[in-house]
């Protein structure tokens, strides 16, 4: 089971990170960056902060979503287990 920092999604981060370095991308990025942060100053601090809080709303989403599977396999699997025992009755 992959978990957080799981070494696919690192493998394929570093993969894109050489292909953007090899493209040459790097300079012109960092001087979109920079007259983003000089034109708007208060939304580049917003998204900074945000980005340094990391992916933690996916992380709830994830974790919500995976306790829901969960119920709804254990209520199916309880009524399955009903259904099969009164059939057997039969």
């Amino acid at each position: 089971m992959q978990g957080e920092g799981d070494r696919i999604s690192a493998r394929h981060y570093n993969r894109d990170v050489r292909e953007f370095i090899a493209e040459g991308e790097v300079e012109e990025a960092a001087q979109d960056a920079k007259l983003y942060v000089e034109r708007d100053p208060e939304d580049a601090a917003r998204a900074e902060a945000e980005a340094k809080r990391g992916p933690h709303g996916m992380h709830r989403f994830v974790e919500n979503l995976k306790g829901e599977t969960k119920a709804l396999y254990d209520h199916y699997r309880q009524k399955s287990a009903e259904l099969i025992r009164r059939l057997r009755r039969r």
